[in-house]
């Protein structure tokens, strides 16, 4: 021999086969972005209702602080004296009630 290369040419069997393989391939890769893809907007669903129900649960935290203030306020007579002047617009027996008009 020379030091020269032969090159023999591939089956047309290999070629389709090489073919085939990439396609195979590609096609895998692509699946599993669409699967990661969809995974991740999933996370992101579930992560914002989580930080919304986050937010709720304070409110929800903060109304309760509000009502325990409520009821202590109605365990003292003269709070729900004055609520029922203010709401209801009792009065005691003898006072009189005068009215500025606008």
């Amino acid at each position: 021999m020379n030091g020269r290369i032969i090159v023999y040419p591939q089956s047309p069997k290999k070629t389709i086969k090489k073919v085939f393989v990439f396609a195979f391939v590609i096609s895998c890769i692509i699946i599993t972005a669409g699967l990661f893809w969809g995974q991740t907007r999933t996370y992101r669903e579930i992560k914002g209702e989580a930080e919304d129900l986050n937010m709720e649960l304070e409110a929800l935290r903060a109304d309760n602080e509000s009502l325990k203030q409520e009821i202590i306020l109605l365990q003292d007579e003269e709070y729900i004296e004055m609520q029922a002047r203010k709401h209801l617009g009792m009065v005691r027996p003898g006072e009189k009630i005068f009215s500025v008009g606008d």
